[in-house]
């Protein structure tokens, strides 16, 4: 059966955040916090009250840069932009928590530049990781519209994450390396592809085109 009842989640943080016409800095800082209140005992918590807080600490940072270039004879803004996300949540034990609505997160471009790897509000994943992708960018001088967009990446963890969902828990190292590219075709035609590869293993693990 099912545990089913009420669950009350707090998020208090803070940012600092500076940025100019090249470059950004965003600092955060927070605790992760839920309170369960079920309406029948479960293994773990036979009163039906259990809880959690999690600090949770990143500072992303990344760097834009611009230049004119033409390619077939049109002429486009071409950027180059690196990006690095550093974030440090402590291990907490969650293992006696239910989970309601809290899956594990697709490892892509968004998921890469995440704090928490599962979505849902049920578990806060323990991290100590370093990521970073650069991305290049083709833009339409007249319109700023975007006509291409080519993006690498890749994640390094500092320690073995302890905190899942019936998977297997990362280890210290490296992550697959994502390679994605979206090209504009027309106004209503774009093409999209992503591929992640593993060094491992040396064989991709994924590629989608659509």
């Amino acid at each position: 059966l099912e545990p089913t009842g009420n669950r009350t989640s707090l998020y208090p943080s803070m940012r600092w955040i500076r940025q100019g016409s090249a470059w950004f800095v965003n600092a955060h800082a927070g605790i992760s916090a839920w309170q369960y209140d079920l309406n029948i005992p479960t293994p773990g918590v036979p009163d039906g009250r259990a809880g959690v807080g999690v600090p949770v600490a990143s500072l992303d940072a990344g760097l834009i840069f611009e230049r004119d270039t033409s390619i077939f004879g049109t002429n486009f803004i071409q950027t180059l932009e690196p990006r690095a996300l550093y974030t440090y949540i402590p291990y907490r034990n969650q293992n006696q928590l239910p989970v309601f609505d809290t899956v594990q997160d697709d490892f892509n471009f968004t998921q890469l530049f995440s704090e928490n790897r599962f979505i849902g509000g049920d578990r806060m994943g323990d991290t100590n990781q370093l990521a970073l992708a650069v991305t290049s960018r083709f833009l339409d001088p007249s319109t700023g519209s975007e006509r291409f967009r080519l993006a690498v990446g890749q994640r390094f963890y500092f320690e073995d994450q302890k905190v899942n969902l019936g998977g297997t828990p990362q280890l210290a190292g490296s992550s697959d390396f994502l390679v994605g590219a979206e090209g504009r075709l027309a106004d209503a035609w774009a093409l999209i592809g992503l591929a992640q590869y593993d060094f491992g293993t040396s064989q991709f693990d994924r590629f989608n085109i659509g």
